[in-house]
């Protein structure tokens, strides 16, 4: 075999090993697309988000991150606290605060499915099944901070709301079903509040303030009590002077 039949020959098995190769790479990204297809489809389906989000972060140019996102023809931004749709068996919406936007592209019909990282909040009637004597001084507008957090479809965020402060919740001329106030973190797992023993106590009772109770305050020593636990009325607040029992 000479010299310029070995280069002919060589230059050919080179070609064929290139055409191979482009083969293979096709059907392999052929493969993977079908699985990516496949697995995003049916992962969206069974709702499992965190399994949906890792694969698409192993395939490039389907997952994407915002900073606002337009639900219901209004913008959501991050750090922004939501009601969320809790469905037909709750009679309470959800409540969360935007941590992550994000949309993952479903590679067969191209369409982007939207999810957003939430923060939950738990209500009072969340707390009250775990901790049924603090129904007395938890107010029906007040929430718990967790540190729990679930993805969920953004189709699923109703509107925004506004969380206070205890202190700047007081003092608001108008409460609207959508204000909302936090002053303690709740631990799911251990079912216990977070920071309770820093809160004042009031009243006879010493409990920590509920907003939505009426409170009368004593002309002497000027601490507050609950008309129930001194044994008055609503009417009566401005019929004579109150002085509790330990300053008489």
């Amino acid at each position: 075999m000479n010299y310029s039949h070995w280069i002919q020959k060589a230059i050919q098995n080179k070609n064929k090993q290139l055409k191979e190769s482009r083969e293979n790479s096709t059907i392999t990204k052929k493969q993977i697309s079908k699985h990516s297809m496949v697995s995003i489809r049916d992962l969206y389906k069974a709702q499992k988000w965190n399994h949906l989000i890792k694969l698409a972060k192993q395939t490039k140019g389907l997952f994407e991150e915002y900073d606002c996102i337009k639900v219901h023809k209004k913008v959501i931004k991050l750090e922004e606290s939501v009601l969320i749709n809790s469905g037909d068996a709750h009679d309470e919406d959800y409540i969360g605060t935007i941590k992550q936007i994000i949309s993952i592209k479903e590679p067969t019909t191209l369409k982007l499915i939207c999810l957003c990282r939430v923060q939950w909040y738990m209500r009072k009637s969340e707390i009250i099944k775990s901790n049924p004597k603090s129904n007395e001084w938890i107010s029906e507008q007040e929430l718990f901070k967790t540190k729990h957090e679930d993805y969920i479809l953004a189709e699923t965020v109703i509107h925004s709301c506004q969380i206070f402060t205890c202190k700047e919740y007081v003092n608001l001329d108008e409460i609207e079903s959508t204000i909302y106030f936090n002053r303690l973190s709740w631990d799911i797992e251990k079912k216990q509040f977070q920071g309770l023993e820093k809160l004042q106590k009031f009243c006879l009772c010493q409990q920590p303030v509920n907003p939505d109770r009426k409170y009368i305050q004593c002309d002497s020593c000027h601490q507050w009590y609950h008309l129930e636990c001194v044994g008055l009325k609503e009417e009566q607040l401005n019929d004579f002077e109150f002085i509790c029992k330990l300053c008489l």
